[in-house]
């Protein structure tokens, strides 16, 4: 026997107020047990207002422990009783009843010799109809124009007998998507919070959550995007506050919703990209021009930015202040990044010294900006350029060739005329060659082969001289052109071309440089004598 008296705790002192077909979940803990880390057995019972007499309802110990107006919940597990430690359980009703008002106890199975202490705790339980209601009238559908201004009114309403508290908030569910998005709330203490991706419009004024007297809560979406459109409905919460001070949510209703199409509108406004050089090495100056053509551009304003692979490296506001990425900012201390605006639809980005993360599809996105009496801007849709593509390559590699030398050979022989890197960029580097032949007055493809290794015959080709020729790759590597049955007309200079490919971590695929050998064929028919 230690000598402590135990102690136990209920911490949702009663009466605890919930509603018809909500949850009810009670904690019990208990200490001052000999063993404490010994589980200990709990029971659940309730003393019903009409029938004040102990109705048993779960037990942790006792399967059979059960009275039979409770026994088909508990098999249905809509009733359980579950250790969260060996000293406390929860007890939970999922769907509550009606009639699962009363007074609810948790008694702990004592299994030391001696009693001392408190073995048992009670708390009331009120089970209030579920008078929650939510409406938001007017037409199940609506259709407007991107930029338009969207107004919606919801209702929500509760007569609960008990003091509670209502919060409502509006939601959107976009056509593909999982769940839907919060747009933003008013929560039970009378505070807004916008949902994410929706907090920078509603700071610019263009969305609101206004409650219109008791019951009438309207949503105001001013400058509405594509972006915006799916189904649209609020949602009310009720809360109820227990006697400890902590609030608790008895009641959740959501409204019809509502479908919203946003049709997009015609704007006059195209942005180009321009980046100058598009291949280039470690250290080299990269710049990347945005040019805006609309009506009125002296008296418009635009923000615009550069983003490379979806991702933003600077901005330019329509003030003409620079921002720019986390990644970046060390870049612009150091002088690496530069951007301004030179006139008026005129942007430049300049990245000196380049890297060769820098690589990638760029492209430039532009807003229009309209600016109010107070000064300040409203941001409209945003327009994207058309994608170019930077490939750089590191400072020190360069492609290195090597072939065979130039040769003599007889007519109606085969021949293999080989081309090797010898020096390479990169272990991981994919090859494309290219075979040509140079003659008096004509320079013609033979053959190539692409990174893939998929073979293409010249289109100057006859069929007859298809048949005769072929390309393979060997160690090295090493690629041959074969010529099977050489003649007369074969001899020439036959160049190999070769340009090294890389991929990078997003799997893009850029050129990290080129090379080129020539190989000097002469032909001699038999028992003829060539003067070389």
């Amino acid at each position: 026997h230690s000598g402590v008296c135990r102690v136990f705790e209920v911490p949702q002192a009663g009466p605890l107020y919930r509603v018809v077909d909500s949850r009810l979940s009670i904690s019990c803990n208990v200490s001052g047990f000999a063993s404490n880390s010994a589980r200990k057995e709990f029971e659940f019972r309730v003393k019903k207002p009409a029938l004040p007499i102990e109705i048993n309802i779960i037990s942790t110990d006792d399967p059979s422990f059960s009275y039979a107006v409770y026994a088909r919940r508990v098999r249905s597990k809509e009733i359980t009783l579950t250790h969260v430690s060996p000293n406390s359980v929860v007890f939970e009703i999922q769907r509550l009843e009606k009639s699962d008002e009363g007074e609810y106890e948790c008694f702990v199975i004592n299994s030391e010799s001696v009693y001392d202490g408190v073995y048992r705790a009670k708390t009331t339980v009120k089970v209030l109809d579920n008078s929650l209601t939510v409406s938001s009238p007017g037409s199940t559908s609506l259709s407007y124009n991107e930029g338009e201004t969207l107004t919606l009114t919801c209702q929500a309403s509760s007569n609960t007998v008990q003091h509670t508290h209502l919060s409502l908030a509006w939601y959107v569910h976009k056509n593909g998507e999982d769940g839907a998005r919060p747009i933003i709330s008013l929560d039970r203490d009378f505070t807004l919070s916008p949902g994410q991706g929706f907090a920078g419009r509603h700071q610019a004024g263009l969305i609101r959550l206004d409650k219109i007297g008791a019951a009438t809560y309207n949503l105001k979406m001013a400058k509405l995007g594509l972006s915006d459109q799916g189904r649209i409905y609020c949602q009310a919460q009720e809360w109820v506050q227990d006697p400890d001070r902590s609030w608790y949510c008895i009641a959740q209703t959501d409204a019809d919703g509502i479908a919203l199409n946003v049709a997009p509108t015609t704007l006059s406004l195209v942005v180009n990209i321009l980046a100058q050089p598009t291949t280039l090495q470690e250290g080299q100056e990269l710049l990347l021009s945005c040019s805006i053509q609309s009506q009125a551009l002296e008296e418009s304003f635009f923000s615009v930015a550069w983003l490379r692979g979806g991702v933003e490296l600077a901005r330019i506001g329509p003030t003409g202040i620079l921002s720019v990425g986390p990644e970046y900012s060390a870049r612009v201390k150091e002088g690496e990044l530069r951007a301004a605006r030179t006139a008026a639809g005129d942007y430049s980005l300049i990245l000196q010294p380049v890297r060769t993360e820098d690589q990638g599809e760029y492209i430039c996105r532009a807003w229009p900006q309209d600016r109010g009496q107070d000064g300040g801007f409203t941001e409209g849709a945003a327009h994207d350029s058309s994608s170019k593509r930077v490939s750089i390559s590191p400072t020190g590699h360069k492609l290195l060739l090597t072939s065979t030398s130039a040769r003599t050979s007889n007519i109606n022989t085969d021949i293999e005329i080989t081309c090797s890197v010898a020096l390479s960029s990169s272990a991981s580097s994919c090859y494309a060659v290219t075979w040509l032949l140079r003659q008096p007055g004509e320079n013609k493809t033979i053959i190539s082969s692409d990174r893939d290794a998929l073979l293409t015959y010249g289109s100057q080709l006859e069929l007859s001289y298809k048949q005769r020729i072929g390309m393979k790759r060997t160690v090295g590597p090493t690629f041959v052109l074969g010529i099977r049955q050489a003649q007369i007309s074969d001899k020439g200079s036959y160049i190999c071309e070769v340009v090294e490919w890389l991929q990078d971590p997003q799997r893009d695929w850029y050129q990290l440089s080129s090379a080129s050998r020539t190989i000097e064929l002469t032909l001699i028919e038999p028992g003829k004598f060539e003067y070389l």
